[in-house]
């Protein structure tokens, strides 16, 4: 009997919704709003950007426990990396080394950003990704010892890649899933 009586009140007060005399918001009140809103669908590049290097750096940090980039590791010495040095030629493991530093940092960053954040930096993304890819490189040797320039190329070349690829990747089965 309960839910019948709540069931007819609701249907009441819909009715009396439908019959009442339209309402317009203040002026006042719909500038900001619409303010608001184009806040929210276009946010600042520089906050986007603040957004995306407190992500790749605190990422950066955690992926150091594991791969010591230019004998920079907090972790402790790890073998099966030290063979995979030993393992590879030079150019192929700073690449890698290079792309899982910022891999982590560019999906962790796909999944942080909000699509208006994505939408408004466009392809910047790629110009980012390219100059912290350097900056991270630049301060990994200005602290570390173990830098060749060769090798650093590779590890610059596979940075760029883990993050585009990385970044992209998720973005992309974002947009797919919401579909």
């Amino acid at each position: 009997m309960r839910k019948t009586d709540s069931q007819q009140q609701l249907l009441k007060e819909f009715a009396e919704f439908v019959e009442a005399d339209p309402l317009a918001p203040s002026a006042g009140l719909d500038k900001t709003l619409l303010g608001m809103v184009a806040k929210d669908l276009r946010p600042a590049r520089w906050k986007v950007f603040t957004k995306l290097t407190v992500v790749e750096v605190a990422a950066g940090l955690v992926t150091l426990t594991i791969c010591p980039q230019f004998g920079l590791g907090f972790g402790q010495h790890n073998a099966f990396v030290h063979n995979l040095h030993l393992a590879l030629p030079s150019a192929v493991f700073y690449l890698f080394c290079g792309l899982f530093f910022v891999s982590l940092g560019a999906i962790l960053c796909g999944l942080a950003l909000t699509r208006a954040d994505t939408r408004r930096i466009g392809n910047g993304s790629y110009a980012y990704f390219f100059v912290y890819s350097l900056m991270a490189y630049l301060v990994l040797i200005s602290l570390g010892t173990e830098a060749f320039v060769a090798g650093s190329i590779f590890w610059i070349a596979g940075a760029l890649l883990g993050n585009v690829l990385g970044f992209e990747a998720v973005v992309r089965l974002r947009q797919a899933r919401s579909w």
